[in-house]
């Protein structure tokens, strides 16, 4: 699939050099050039892409995927759009990915890594087209997003039968927000397990049978951590009533246990559940303090330059909602 039909007129955006960038600069615009990277059963799916002003012909530069939550069943692309524009304007280039929903008796969470691996080998494979350092690919995702990049970086399997898997879709670094590792646990096996499990969560019962639990498992990132895996940075909520802190803290202790570089960034005063979406559930000042934490880990690897430039908007790029502890 060549790219070159699909792209937008380029829209460049600002320069990584610049100061102080309010959040409500990326909020609407520019538009992303979009690139479709598959196609699934009819369904298109697309990199939604921001390239870095300046780059020249020939160049490269480091990557960031952004990839939604929704519990695998839902979510959108729309809350990232505004911090993979600012992650362009710090000179990386940024994608911010669509892949198929799970539909109990149609797809499952496994399609869901499948896709993100596609997107994440094609951007691989067409790296000097894109601008991209291929040894330099970040994965970035929330709740579900974040297991999905999880996934990425400890899981075997979970290929699509049309990808080339001599290129590989493992990333470079893995950042984690409030993410679901453990599918065992709780109510997540049902996501893991899908079918009349997932389709009705009020009457069927919880799947606890020998074959269920081995499902959840192999979907599992915690069960999977082994040496040698991509560096990662781990942000989770206190207050987070939806995915448990400890499902991030045992992460962190096998991945150490393993000799993986793994950071821990634990958010107080009462943070809950998806901080690190712009519009949606915490005020502005909580994003872009997640947003920079970030940034930051970047730096410290020396993928990008300098300190953050994001700060929150005056007034406020969104009405501040009623912070939920959830």
């Amino acid at each position: 699939m060549s790219i070159t039909r699909f792209l937008l007129p380029l829209l460049l955006l600002g320069s990584a050099t610049a100061g102080a960038q309010p959040l409500a600069t990326f909020m609407t615009a520019p538009p992303p050039e979009v690139i479709p990277y598959a196609n699934r059963g009819g369904q298109e799916l697309v990199l939604n892409t921001f390239r870095p002003a300046g780059l020249k012909p020939g160049e490269t530069r480091p990557a960031i995927v952004w990839i939604h939550g929704g519990a695998w069943i839902g979510g959108n692309t729309d809350g990232f759009m505004p911090l993979a524009r600012y992650f362009a304007s710090r000179g990386m280039v940024a994608f911010n990915i669509t892949y198929r929903l799970a539909k109990p008796g149609e797809t499952g969470v496994g399609d869901c890594i499948a896709d993100c691996r596609s997107a994440v080998r094609y951007i691989r494979a067409h790296a000097a087209e894109l601008g991209v350092d291929p040894n330099r690919i970040a994965v970035i995702g929330d709740s579900a997003g974040g297991h999905l990049a999880a996934a990425l970086g400890t899981l075997p399997g979970f290929d699509h039968p049309d990808d080339d898997v001599k290129i590989s879709s493992r990333p470079d670094v893995k950042i984690l927000c409030n993410p679901v590792l453990d599918l065992k646990e709780d109510d997540w096996i049902r996501f893991a397990v899908g079918g009349p499990a997932l389709a009705d969560r009020k009457t069927t019962p919880r799947p606890d049978s020998p074959e269920a639990v081995a499902t959840a498992r192999a979907l599992s990132p915690i069960d999977h951590v082994a040496p040698g895996q991509p560096p990662a940075l781990i942000l989770h909520g206190r207050a987070d009533h939806v995915v448990p802190l400890s499902q991030a803290e045992r992460f962190l202790a096998a991945a150490r246990a393993a000799g993986n570089r793994c950071e821990l960034i634990v958010l107080e005063d009462n943070i809950g559940h998806a901080f690190i979406i712009a519009g949606y559930r915490w005020p502005e000042s909580v994003v872009v303090d997640a947003v920079r934490r970030v940034d930051e880990f970047l730096a410290a690897l020396g993928w990008i330059q300098g300190p953050p430039t994001l700060t929150t908007s005056n007034p406020p790029a969104w009405a501040t909602p009623t912070p939920k502890k959830k």
